[in-house]
């Protein structure tokens, strides 16, 4: 995203207006945190049985999903404790209870998930490779480490987070985005799941998230002239 316009200050001396040499840009203020933020869009691609390396850095140029795998990878090689919240989370949705990324070579990583949504006996070498499980997991998989990898007041876009989750995940996924959210983390999530929508206003209810930090936008074409109306 660039800002093509610039502001000339001016300076007025007598009857006579001035523009003064000095040019501002717009950009010059937005660009750190146009960089900032993390896009998670709605197409993430199909599962893959490896993923090419990425470097990861405090930036995230382009979308967020084609450097999870390095991340996670990351995550374990540093014992960083995002790996067990992680696990947590894809447990709290229903999907799987253990995740581990493998460095195949230098420039490939393969994600293997627990093949049981629960804790087993010997579960823990009960893995598989991504591309053998439901879409569900790689899909919310992005959502999920975008969430963790956020700083405090770091904008976190997210398309249809809740592609290919069951009402039951997708349920319990909102629970994911105020946990979120009461860190600090800045989530803006654009989705089609009334489901989802009425499990926030639900933790609202229950007093589980303040309702100041929760805004809900619905967009609607009028039939008349096409142009969208954000209520």
């Amino acid at each position: 995203m660039r800002c093509f316009f610039v502001m000339r200050p001016y300076l007025v001396s007598g009857k006579h207006e001035e523009y003064l040499p000095l040019t501002v840009s717009p950009s010059g203020h937005y660009e750190r945190h146009v960089r900032d933020v993390i896009h998670v869009p709605g197409h993430r691609g199909n599962p893959e049985r490896s993923y090419t390396t990425t470097r990861i850095g405090q930036t995230f140029h382009g979308t967020f999903e084609k450097y999870v795998a390095s991340i996670i990878s990351h995550w374990q090689n540093e014992n960083d404790k995002r790996v067990k919240q992680l696990e947590e989370a894809l447990a709290l949705l229903g999907l799987t209870w253990r995740i581990k990324a493998e460095q195949i070579d230098d420039a490939h990583v393969e994600l293997r998930v627990g093949r049981t949504a629960a804790k087993a006996k010997g579960g823990a070498r009960d893995l598989v490779n991504i591309a053998d499980t439901g879409f569900g997991v790689s899909q919310v998989l992005a959502v999920l480490v975008a969430l963790l990898t956020a700083k405090r007041g770091q904008l976190v876009y997210l398309e249809q987070p809740e592609i290919h989750l069951h009402p039951r995940a997708q349920v319990a996924l909102a629970e994911v985005l105020a946990d979120a959210a009461k860190r600090g983390v800045r989530v803006v999530a654009e989705t089609h799941s009334a489901t989802m929508l009425l499990a926030v206003q639900t933790l609202v209810a229950k007093g589980i998230i303040l309702p100041e930090i929760i805004k809900l936008h619905w967009f609607k074409r009028r039939p008349q002239d096409g142009i969208t109306d954000v209520i």
